[in-house]
């Protein structure tokens, strides 16, 4: 399902309680799985954390190593997991009751990759005792390699068709599906 045609539809409840965030770098994908997180009680797993050696300036583990923690959160009743690696993300698709993919315009994320980094903020998804957040690789990964793996991505859904998926495709929709979930639907079904 794509945004626009069920978001009237969309509640709290009816995300269920295994969501997984996915999308290109700087869409968002940190900031919804904490605001998620806080309001259905439910634990948050942002996969950079997984992927990359705390207090580096993002060196990545083994495959190996992700597999194994992802496999871990898997085995939770309710998770929220945001991040992509491919390398684990058919696992986190087959046991997922919902999945939103933020996948807005690439040059609009570089800007905000590049504008977050520069702010010094502590942001939401940072990794723990990076050095540094900027670099080139990943203007070069959000401006060339993410939207090679759309096509990737929508294989994967379509593969899973009885699958819950909301597809966002501009930062507007991502606001307004915020707007729908946090405003419109006061009552949480977890608690």
């Amino acid at each position: 399902m794509l945004f626009e045609k069920n978001k009237n539809a969309l509640t709290l409840s009816s995300l269920g309680n295994r969501i997984a965030i996915i999308g290109c770098s700087s869409s968002g994908k940190s900031t919804l799985a904490d605001r998620l997180s806080t309001e259905l009680k439910i634990p948050v797993f942002h996969l950079d954390f997984y992927a990359h050696q705390h207090n580096s300036n993002w060196i990545r583990v083994s495959d190996a190593d992700l597999i194994e923690q992802h496999k871990k959160i898997l085995h939770n009743n309710a998770w929220i997991i945001e991040g992509n690696y491919s390398v684990c993300m058919d696992e986190r698709l087959d046991l997922a009751t919902t999945v939103i993919w933020i996948d807005p315009n690439v040059w609009g994320a570089a800007w905000r990759f590049t504008f977050r980094n520069f702010n010094k903020s502590n942001r939401v998804g940072k990794l723990p005792g990076a050095k540094t957040d900027f670099s080139w690789a990943m203007v070069k990964w959000i401006l060339f390699n993410y939207p090679k793996n759309r096509s990737n991505y929508i294989i994967k859904i379509q593969n899973r068709p009885n699958l819950n998926v909301i597809h966002l495709q501009t930062l507007k929709q991502l606001d307004e599906l915020q707007y729908l979930l946090f405003n419109m639907s006061n009552s949480n079904p977890y608690s």
